[in-house]
């Protein structure tokens, strides 16, 4: 009675006749009934899938499915159809080295992949990935990824990125741009105790480095004094003394610390339309070499061994302006100090030395020595007007008046 030999799947693979052996349907030897010598054919059979029918080239009459150990290659290889005699048409499964290293065809990893090292020149997908070295060469969507050192040339698609431990230190390398949409939290880095958030949110959100601790960039500490809100943060930041360089610099304050310490603004600056600059006091002054030490409200007019000297005579139309202490501008200011180059103030709010009662609006001309007086009538002219008062005197004693300079 002949034998009808059926594939996995239910089909008829073929029918071998009694005493017969069939050598053309399989890659290996199936005896039929009552076969003389089926031991050895069985024997053979058992030795050649133990290896896997190891040789260089694939063994003949395949079945779909069937493993071929590729000599040739060190690889495992399956068998795409029936009756494949191409050994490029085989599918690679693995290869192994002296070395224990694996390396994968295409693989679909659907669950969690462990490894010590993982390379990979395909993307790769997996829920969770846990390697000592990890290198791809392509884009990698995977939840969660724990390594070492991980290199991925594409893009890396993962909820979490760990070194292992909240105590364990790790090391971004490059340029790295965070960016998310415009709800709230968006393109930030949130770190869960103090730390960082920065975020481009159009919202009421945040925007800089948030923080529980700062550091100057040597790691030393910043320690504040009291108890710092949104509204008085800026009171226990410490004041930068370096140099700011950048195109555009808004603050409300640009400050040296106190109105007696020196500063410097250096370069071409421009007023933009609608911009101003405001003083709190009053004059435009410069500086000039005085032939001595003159206090403020002195009269002066060009003369002397220096540039300047105090007034001489009554009337005189060589005035030239008045010592000021306080002026809103300040021409000249590297020229020398208050002693040696005062500051003559030109135009402006000043306060002028004066003797006699003066009121309100008169005009001042000089009175010798330095000091000024109200103009009786018919005494001032467009050339000896050191100004007009801006208030009333009543003592005819020498004192001060607040004048309005207007030196020609």
């Amino acid at each position: 009675m002949a034998y009808t030999i059926l594939k996995s799947d239910g089909t008829v693979l073929t029918t071998i006749a009694d005493g017969t052996i069939n050598t053309t349907s399989t890659s290996v030897g199936l005896p039929g009934r009552n076969f003389a010598g089926y031991g050895q054919s069985i024997d053979t059979n058992f030795v050649h899938i133990i290896e896997n029918f190891k040789n260089t080239t694939p063994p003949t009459n395949p079945l779909a499915g069937q493993i071929w150990y590729d000599s040739s290659a060190s690889t495992l290889k399956v068998c795409p159809t029936d009756g494949e005699s191409n050994a490029a048409a085989w599918l690679s499964l693995t290869s192994t080295s002296s070395g224990g290293n694996t390396t994968f065809g295409a693989v679909n990893i659907t669950g969690n992949a462990t490894a010590n090292n993982f390379t990979a020149t395909n993307e790769v997908g997996a829920n969770a990935f846990t390697a000592g070295y990890l290198t791809i060469s392509a884009n990698a969507s995977i939840a969660n990824l724990t390594a070492t050192t991980a290199t991925v040339t594409g893009a890396l698609t993962t909820t979490e990125i760990t070194t292992g431990s909240a105590v364990t230190n790790g090391t971004l390398t490059g340029i790295w741009t965070v960016t998310g949409n415009t709800g709230t939290n968006a393109s930030a880095i949130v770190l869960d105790t103090g730390g960082i958030a920065i975020s481009n949110s159009a919202g009421a959100n945040l925007y800089g480095i948030r923080t529980d601790k700062y550091m100057y960039a040597n790691g030393d500490p910043i320690s504040f004094a009291g108890t710092y809100s949104n509204a008085n943060v800026t009171a226990f930041l410490p004041t930068y003394n370096g140099n700011i360089l950048t195109d555009t610099t808004q603050a409300a304050n640009l400050t040296t610390g106190a109105n007696t310490t020196a500063g410097s603004i250096t370069g071409n600056w421009t007023l933009t339309t609608g911009s101003r600059l405001t003083a709190t006091y009053a004059d435009l002054a410069e500086r000039f070499s005085a032939d001595d030490v003159y206090t403020p409200g002195t009269v002066v007019e060009l003369g002397g061994e220096a540039e300047i000297t105090a007034v001489k005579y009554e009337l005189s139309e060589d005035v030239f302006g008045v010592i000021s202490d306080n002026m809103a501008f300040l021409m000249n200011n590297g020229a020398g100090d208050n002693e040696t180059h005062p500051a003559v103030a030109m135009t402006g709010r000043v306060r002028v030395k004066t003797l006699g009662t003066v009121r309100k609006g008169q005009r001042l001309v000089s009175a010798g020595e330095g000091h000024a007086r109200a103009a009786d009538s018919g005494e001032a002219s467009a050339f000896n007007v050191i100004g007009r008062a801006l208030e009333d005197k009543y003592t005819s004693e020498l004192g001060t008046v607040e004048a309005i300079v207007t030196i020609k």
